[in-house]
This record gives structure tokens, sequence and C-alpha cells, in this order.
């Protein structure tokens, strides 16, 4: 993979600093990317078993973000498995198709073998046709169908 660096982020580091990067890159309209805050990113990290990955591509000897990813370690309330769920990946529209989504799936599959977890999940909108070519050329275990259904709370 060309010059990139994945960062697991941590209550440590700068959170406005990592914000302004996220607010300042560009998404494309197809991703869902709110503003975020060191306000929203700390109250984030602060749950137990979240993760939060920013990815960063080396250009003319600078560090520029080029995606970010989330998601949460989960048990499951029999057995006590534990799985990670990918809530989401986030491709800078600037920096597609260099290596960055791989990168944090590989560190998130990485992280789940770390945190024994017994599976990984993630989804993708049925009609988010370049994510599902994405995650599929990445050789899944299985592809299943899933009807999603989102409640608006007043």
């Amino acid at each position: 993979m060309r010059n990139l660096k994945v960062k697991i982020a941590n209550l440590e580091d700068d959170l406005r600093a990592l914000a302004e990067q996220i607010n300042h890159s560009s998404w494309g309209t197809e991703n869902d990317v709110d503003d975020y805050s060191k306000e929203s990113l700390e109250t984030y990290l602060k749950k137990e078993d979240t993760i939060f990955i920013a990815c960063y591509l080396e250009e003319a000897g600078e560090q520029v973000l080029a995606g970010i990813s989330s998601g949460r370690i989960e048990q499951k309330p029999y057995n006590c498995e534990k799985w990670l769920y990918i809530d989401e990946v986030d491709a800078c529209s600037d920096h597609r198709r260099k290596g960055a989504g791989t990168a944090m799936i590989n560190e998130m599959l990485k992280l789940a073998k770390d945190n024994d977890c017994e599976e990984v999940w993630l989804a993708a909108e049925s009609d988010n046709h370049e994510a599902r070519k994405f995650y599929e050329s990445l050789d899944p275990h299985e592809i299943d169908e899933v009807v999603s259904y989102t409640f608006e709370l007043e």
C-alpha cells in the first residue's frame, strides 16, 4: 500500500485537530459524514470498546487525512461471544482507490482478532454499489441479504 499510516485514536490524542481534519476533508455526497468536534470524539472514545481509526496518506512530506472508520466490540448475551461491528468506513473522495479503505478494514480485522472476537459485521446500503463492490473485493466469508429498519424519534 502507498505510504499509508493507520492511527487508532485515543483520548490522549489532539482530538480538536482530528475533528478539524475530518471537517475540512472532501467526503462526497454519498458519504454520511457530519461535523465532528473534540467533544463528540471524546464522548465516543469514552465509551467502552469503541474504536475510531484515522488513515493518513503521505503526500509531499505531509500526512493528509485519507479516511476514517469507527466501530465497537459487542458481546452477545449468550455464550459470551464477542464480535466487532464496523459502523463506518469512509474514504475521502479525493483519496479513493489509494488503499485507505483496505488499510482501515485490515486494522479493524486485526483489532477483532486481538480482542478475541468470533466475527466482524458490517453493512452497506443496497444502493451503495461502490461500497458493496469494495467490501466484496475483500473476500468476505459470507454476504447476507439484510433488511434494515430506521425509526425516527421525536
